[in-house]
């Protein structure tokens, strides 16, 4: 009964996260400001801006993401989460260097239910093995 919980719980928390750049994506929520990240952080966010297709290509994952979260098809969609996850921690630590700081609450949400759910489909993955 508590894992069923657990299950439900990171199911809705992973949910709310992939929906902000999903709207992020579609312009419903303003861009990033420089006030938001360190100043190498911010320059490899501008960058990531400019380049014109690397922020839609994130939405299009997270919306990927979502729907597979939604239905409950948690083994897809830690495989589809999987490279993102990887980058945005490597961004908050290496980059940003603010992994432990509210800056990046969002990053271990996403980190906490991806590892969650690949670690409780496992066996799902041996196929691919």
């Amino acid at each position: 009964m508590f894992l069923k919980i657990l299950h439900n719980v990171i199911r809705v928390l992973l949910a709310l996260v992939l929906v902000m750049p999903v709207l992020g994506a579609l312009g419903v929520f303003p861009a990033p400001t420089a006030d938001m990240y360190s100043p190498a952080g911010w320059a490899f966010m501008s960058a990531l801006m400019a380049s014109g297709y690397i922020m839609q290509l994130i939405g299009i994952t997270c919306a990927v993401g979502l729907v597979l979260v939604v239905l409950n098809r948690t083994a897809i969609a830690g495989l589809v989460l999987l490279p993102m996850t990887v980058n945005v921690v490597l961004f908050h630590l290496v980059v940003d260097g603010s992994f432990f700081g509210p800056a990046a609450t969002f990053a271990w949400i996403l980190v906490v239910g991806n590892l969650y759910f690949l670690y409780d489909n496992i066996e799902e993955y041996k196929n691919l093995w």
